[in-house]
């Protein structure tokens, strides 16, 4: 979802200075979209799923005892 909200508040800024930019807008929100797809399917193919909400929501005490 980063890249869909950050391309999205840049497109907010560019339609919003003009609204003639309305393609341009779009495009960058296409782009973000996508951008956005590819960075969940890399963290899902790299990590998977489980292991990583596991490491957002869960301590990190696992990653302390890997490291010694």
């Amino acid at each position: 979802m980063a890249p869909l909200l950050v391309s999205g508040v840049f497109a907010f800024i560019v339609y919003s200075n003009n609204e003639k930019n309305k393609f341009i807008a779009i495009v960058i929100l296409c782009v973000g979209v996508i951008a956005g797809i590819l960075f969940a399917e890399y963290i899902r193919r790299k990590y998977g799923l489980s292991i990583f909400f596991s490491r957002i929501y869960g301590p990190n005490e696992m990653d302390e005892k890997k490291s010694k």
